[in-house]
């Protein structure tokens, strides 16, 4: 066993990944980096973690890091991403990997390219329902899909609080932040997506409470550009199509709900349970989920302990790639591009756009 050394860029979303990490035995993150260096400096001396620094090429630079955790907003993964590829680093980027699919396959080209191991951070596949309805409806528990229904609500609207997360052009909005987990979701259970249509909204477009960070690039003038609503529809290779709803600002957290209907079953996720039904049953039941794929809950946050199940095979795939099982990289991360770049392109024009 190699012990993996990791430097993580961007102490936001980035303290959760420090909690996952601290939880794989192989990983000890040695380097944080954040241009807000108090906030990194405080979270360093938390964790233990002796190298602080504000520029992500000084990080990349580092011969005692193995592997670059890129937790920045979406407009800086690609340029990240390319440095630490360049220097021969392991990477793993948050969702989404990039603003668009164009700039994901030049990150995917440069990476099989230079042999390292590329993952993105959707850890979602991870959490215990989900991964055992992916079984399920591999084992034909559906039969052919009719129709996937996806829906999520808040009470508070996505940009209120302003930053990159309200700017469009940085990679905000609750489609590419929240939708992107979805989406890569649907095509992991029920493969590629052959067309699309959208609509995106921005019904809050003023910053309620801004909270400037210099890691955070406030949006100019507390103008909202991101959407906080958005519908589609995608229709699968396979057959069946999936309906997706979210919404925001909608003054009820329904939080979020997963319904697959097919000509054999329904499968049902909702607050972390599995139900389903299948021709024969009585009604719709809850159904166990196998103990192999139980989170811990110390501390019960099932996000965290997802991550920590993918940055398990990032370190099997680097110390053991024979026995590493699959986890999302670079192509998901490819694949999920091109569905956001068609339901933009839809929304913008109005119509059906093909997925290429």
């Amino acid at each position: 066993m190699t012990n993996l050394r990791v430097g993580v860029v961007g102490m936001g979303w980035g303290r959760l990944q420090l909690e996952a990490f601290r939880r794989v035995r192989e990983f000890q993150v040695v380097a944080l980096c954040d241009v807000e260096h108090a906030r990194a400096q405080d979270i360093a001396r938390e964790h233990k973690i002796e190298h602080v620094l504000a520029d992500y090429r000084d990080l990349v630079a580092r011969a005692d890091v193995d592997l670059v955790s890129i937790a920045a907003p979406p407009d800086l993964h690609k340029p990240i991403a390319h440095a630490a590829i360049q220097a021969g680093k392991h990477v793993l980027v948050e969702k989404p990997l990039a603003l668009n699919a164009s700039d994901a396959g030049e990150l995917l080209t440069a990476a099989e390219g230079a042999g390292i191991v590329h993952a993105v951070d959707f850890e979602m596949r991870f959490l215990p329902a989900l991964a055992y309805g992916k079984e399920l409806i591999e084992e034909e528990y559906l039969g052919q899909l009719l129709r996937v229904d996806v829906t999520m609500s808040t009470e508070r609207p996505w940009g209120e609080h302003g930053n990159w997360a309200a700017d469009d052009a940085r990679g905000g909005g609750v489609l590419m932040e929240l939708g992107s987990h979805f989406i890569d979701l649907l095509l992991w259970w029920f493969g590629a997506a052959r067309a699309a249509l959208a609509g995106r909204r921005t019904h809050f477009p003023t910053v309620k409470t801004a909270t400037p960070s210099q890691s955070l690039h406030p949006t100019g003038g507390g103008r909202v550009t991101g959407d906080d609503a958005f519908w589609s529809v995608l229709q699968f290779e396979r057959g069946g199509e999936a309906l997706l709803n979210f919404v925001t600002g909608a003054r009820r957290d329904a939080g979020w709900s997963i319904c697959a209907y097919g000509s054999l079953g329904s499968l049902i996720v909702q607050s972390g349970q599995l139900l389903g039904r299948r021709e024969g049953d009585r009604e719709i039941a809850r159904l166990p989920i196998p103990k192999r794929l139980e989170l811990g809950d110390h501390p019960q946050d099932p996000l965290m302990w997802g991550m920590a199940k993918l940055f398990e095979r990032v370190a099997d795939k680097i110390n053991r790639p024979r026995d590493a099982k699959p986890f999302p990289d670079f192509r998901a991360g490819v694949a999920v591009a091109r569905v956001i770049d068609a339901l933009r392109r839809a929304s913008d024009e109005r119509e059906w756009v093909e997925i290429t």
